[in-house]
């Protein structure tokens, strides 16, 4: 027996079956959108990771690696130096005052077990000028240096005080003013040494120092004290630059 549908029927029925069909797949389209819908919840911890713990203390978080940059002053007193001009000594030209260098410096860093070991170079400026003599005089050196450094800076967890003691090769330029004349020299490649002490100043303002580190990787500011020599280079007919040990201060910062 064969069932007849009218046509209006067979419509029908092919509408539902359209519809039901259209139902379905927006069912699964809607399904499959809130699949991708991100919520976003603002008590929910977020975790950020970074290179170092800010925090930590400087034996834990240091790296392999760093950077030292610095200003440093030095009491520079040549009493073995005599001047081309008119054969007067350092004592008689300015009485033993000090000639004033400020220097500039950068050195890269190794850190290790028992320390660090920094190479670095620097260059430094200065002058004096003084009637002593009775005549207008005045004296103007530039300084180029190359140094080794040897820190013990890993003793502490936080390393408030650290002896170091360095190794440098420098070199010369002076100017030898007189009222007659002006001289200039290159005083060949001379030796020097220093020990210090460099003297960490983060606890003055604890939680500023956290910031810079956090922020720019500034770990120690030191106030760099030391004590240096030069040795005398050249020649007789050089100009000997060499001096007694004298004292320096500046600022470095450790990056």
């Amino acid at each position: 027996m064969k069932l007849h549908l009218s046509p209006i029927v067979q419509i029908k029925t092919l509408v539902s079956l359209v519809v039901l069909l259209f139902s379905l797949s927006t069912f699964a389209n809607i399904e499959e959108e809130e699949g991708l819908v991100e919520v976003h919840n603002p008590n929910a911890l977020v975790e950020k990771e970074i290179a170092q713990d800010s925090l930590a203390p400087y034996k834990a978080r240091r790296e392999t690696h760093g950077i030292y940059f610095g200003i440093e002053y030095e009491d520079y007193v040549p009493l073995s130096f005599i001047s081309i001009n008119d054969g007067k000594t350092y004592q008689e030209l300015f009485n033993g005052v000090s000639l004033p260098i400020i220097s500039v410096m950068m050195d890269y860093k190794l850190n290790f077990s028992l320390g660090s070991v920094a190479l670095g170079a620097s260059y430094g400026m200065g002058s004096i000028e003084d009637t002593f003599s009775g005549e207008s005089r005045k004296l103007e050196i530039s300084k180029v240096m190359a140094t080794i450094k040897y820190s013990m800076d890993n003793l502490m967890n936080e390393p408030y005080v650290v002896p170091y003691v360095g190794m440098s090769a420098y070199q010369m330029n002076i100017n030898d003013v007189s009222p007659t004349a002006t001289i200039s020299e290159s005083v060949p490649v001379g030796y020097a040494y220093s020990l210090g002490l460099l003297i960490q100043l983060d606890w003055i303002d604890y939680d500023n120092a956290k910031q810079a580190t956090f922020n720019f990787g500034l770990e120690n500011t030191f106030l760099d004290v030391f004590m240096s020599q030069y040795l005398a280079s050249g020649e007789d007919e050089d100009a000997n630059m060499e001096t007694d040990p004298i004292w320096g201060a500046g600022l470095r910062l450790e990056f």
